[in-house]
Parts: C-alpha cells; sequence; structure tokens
C-alpha cells in the first residue's frame, strides 16, 4: 500500500477514512484457537491490490503503491484492520473465556492500534493495561512482558546457557504448567 513504517500505526491513521467492507479478505484459520498470523491477510491485500489496478501476481509489490489511488490505499487500510482486529479480538475473547485471567496485558505492535484498543476493552470484562504508544512500535514490549511473567514463575536461569527458540509458543513457557 505503500504506507510508512510502523506498519501498524499507518493502517491505523490511515483506516478510518476508508470503506472496512470494500474488499473481502481472509481470517486466519490456524489449528489452534488461540493462534493468529497476518501473513495470509497481507498475501490477500496484496493480490487483491493487484487485481484493482488490472496488474497479476507478477507485478512487484513495491511499484504497486504507485498506481493505488488515495481512495484505494484508504479502503485496503479499512478492510485489513477491520479483519486483523476483528481476529484478535475473536480470539482473545476465546483465551479469556477459557482461562479467566486475573489481568490481560496488551503489549507489542499491535498494541498501537486505537481500534483494537476500544473493541478490546469493549468485549472483555476485565480492565485491561495497554503498553504506552511509544513501547508499542515494535514487539519488544510483548516479548519483555512474556519474559516479565515467565520470570515469575521460574527459577533465574544462566543467559549463557539459554537456548535461543525464536518460535516458541506462549503456551511452552510460562504458562505451560497452568491449566
Amino acid at each position: 500500500l505503500g504506507l510508512p513504517y510502523p506498519g501498524g500505526v499507518s493502517i491505523d491513521l490511515t483506516a478510518p477514512e476508508g470503506d472496512p467492507n470494500k474488499y473481502a479478505l481472509p481470517k486466519s484459520k490456524l489449528a489452534s484457537p488461540y493462534d493468529f498470523s497476518f501473513s495470509g491477510l497481507k498475501t490477500a491485500v496484496l493480490r487483491a491490490a493487484q487485481r484493482e489496478v488490472g496488474k497479476d501476481f507478477t507485478f512487484p509489490s513495491h511499484e504497486l503503491s504507485a498506481l493505488l489511488t488515495a481512495k484505494q490505499r484508504k479502503d485496503f487500510a479499512a478492510s485489513f484492520q477491520r479483519v486483523a482486529v476483528e481476529t484478535l479480538v475473536d480470539k482473545a475473547e476465546a483465551a479469556f473465556r477459557a482461562y479467566q485471567p486475573a489481568a490481560v496485558v496488551i503489549a507489542g505492535g499491535v498494541a498501537a492500534s486505537q481500534r483494537l484498543r476500544d473493541e478490546l476493552s469493549a468485549r472483555l470484562p476485565i480492565t485491561i493495561e495497554y503498553a504506552p504508544m511509544k513501547l508499542c512500535t515494535d514487539n519488544a514490549a510483548m516479548i519483555a512482558t512474556l519474559g516479565y511473567y515467565f520470570a515469575q514463575k521460574r527459577a533465574a536461569a544462566d543467559p549463557y546457557s539459554l537456548e535461543v527458540v525464536p518460535s516458541i509458543s506462549m503456551a511452552q513457557t510460562a504458562w505451560a504448567t497452568e491449566r
């Protein structure tokens, strides 16, 4: 779409002027009821934008934004945001019902979305703590939050003996012994 980094903030600023129902985009359908991925959604936006300007899938994505009108860009941003927020809120609500946590913290790059904050606050029957906006430019705050809760449940480890597992599931970390 040619929006500046960070993408979440750019979507949040662009989407309100667009039509969130203009483009039919898919929701993530992963096996776990709490997992999600936006890679398929981002690819769907790319393919829809290519079709919208009359190009096929071989057309370079980095050249696409120059062919989109401001209205198309806003409509794609709004449609993307609608599906992304619906997915995240549905997953958060399902996790809340299943686990009944005493607290909910929303952090990471996605926490910069005001629409997400508004919809989560409306649908979850609990006070939600949000990371400050200045910490929501990437996933560092989310990882730090997970690390904090992990440290509360485990003995300190020698940092030089830790194994790096970049795709580890949250279920394999701090909450592995719960439920």
